[in-house]
């Protein structure tokens, strides 16, 4: 039996798009490196007989390294976004009695008793930050502790800096979360087809960052949430403001419908929400967390980074409109560099033409003369319509 030769489109959106998101995510070498410098945290957190012992610390990422949808840092003359991985440090302590303050202390003394790690350390108002400036990353420590009002013990509760030394009871110094089942959330929407369970066990002290998965293999909401996360770097850069990834996680999350290519995976969702602007205004729209409904996600957004966000939206629109339509080679540059950046954009027009040139010197490039376009074949012969095209080896004939 005779196995039927592959066809694969090559110069389509989602060539381009896919490109720009292999080069937006983590390299090997930086995934590898936050992974080592989590582990590390996280050993020296829960080693036996310290001091935080006693309240049986464990230690597990939440957001975007949880999720899959870290970009990697950026710059743009003197300013640059960092990447970092988020981490919860959750002790067995009882919020009814016990202070997030407390806490906080315990958690940020135990880091402090490592040298390299107490001249690293800033106390943030939300966590316990570690900078590695010189590699654009950080590594958040977010003390936290079981919530006891969840029968089943997932959701926690984060330090709530802004009730501290107010006099107030102790567990209303907390507030609460749900990485977990938000991670979960967002998975069931990347496979729409099929719900998982939400209730992820945490079995070791330390647990496991997933792995940095290909491009190849990735889910299309992970591709589409990058490529917001990246526009909001490059369109936000330097401001006080922006949209949470969160926010944008869970716009893109909401208006996902399964597609399974990039390019249309974006439309689909860059239109809802567009939608979604455009049914709220002249209000803002509001975008509730889905593991806590009462949260209203877009509301941290000031009035200004909100009209900016808008518009990013409807640039965003553009944009692929343009890389979807007939093109010339500037539309198509412009059109990228807007999506992507202009690094970013150049390295993904030359990968792509890097496989149109490699795939030609082995005679694998064909054209399909009823549908348009450049194709490549796994092998150099006639198959669903598509004429290979001869190799150009530049010899002049005899």
């Amino acid at each position: 039996m005779t196995t039927k030769a592959k066809v694969t489109k090559i110069g389509t959106p989602d060539d381009y798009l896919n490109a720009i998101c292999a080069l937006i995510g983590l390299t090997d070498a930086q995934f590898g490196k936050a992974v080592e410098r989590y582990k590390g945290v996280g050993k020296h957190l829960t080693e036996r007989e310290s001091a935080l012992d006693r309240i049986a610390p464990e230690v597990f990422p939440q957001g975007s390294m949880l999720i899959r949808t870290t970009v990697r840092p950026m710059r743009l003359g003197k300013d640059s976004v960092p990447f970092d991985l988020d981490s919860v440090c959750r002790c067995a302590v009882n919020p009814e009695t016990t202070t997030s303050q407390t806490l906080y202390g315990k958690v940020e003394s135990r880091l402090r008793d490592n040298a390299d790690f107490a001249r690293r350390l800033t106390a943030e108002p939300k966590c316990l930050r570690l900078n590695y400036e010189s590699d654009d990353f950080y590594l958040d420590v977010v003390p936290a502790c079981k919530d006891p009002s969840d029968p089943e013990g997932i959701r926690i509760l984060i330090p709530n800096r802004d009730k501290w030394n107010k006099g107030l009871q102790p567990v209303e110094t907390w507030r609460r979360t749900d990485p977990l089942r938000f991670a979960a959330w967002f998975e069931a929407q990347c496979e729409v087809r099929r719900r998982l369970n939400e209730n992820r066990a945490l079995a070791a002290n330390v647990s496991p960052v997933p792995p940095n998965d290909s491009i190849a293999v990735q889910a299309p909401l992970r591709r589409v949430t990058k490529l917001l996360k990246r526009q909001r770097d490059i369109d936000f850069l330097g401001d006080d403001y922006q949209p949470t990834s969160i926010l944008l996680t869970t716009l893109a999350g909401l208006h996902y419908r399964g597609e399974s290519g990039t390019a249309d995976a974006l439309e689909r969702v860059l239109d809802g929400i567009s939608a979604q602007i455009q049914a709220a205004s002249p209000n803002r729209i509001v975008v509730p967390n889905p593991t806590d409904p009462a949260e209203d996600l877009a509301k941290p957004m000031t009035a200004e980074a909100y009209v900016k966000f808008c518009t990013m939206i409807d640039s965003m629109q553009r944009r692929l409109a343009v890389l979807r339509s007939p093109r010339t080679p500037t539309d198509l540059g412009e059109s990228l560099k807007g999506l992507a950046g202009p690094r970013a954009a150049s390295a993904a027009s030359a990968e792509v033409q890097d496989r149109v040139e490699r795939s030609s010197e082995r005679g694998l490039v064909g054209i399909d003369f009823a549908a348009g376009g450049l194709n490549i074949l796994t092998e150099p012969k006639y198959t669903q319509g598509v004429q290979p095209v001869r190799p150009n080896t530049h010899h002049l004939d005899a």
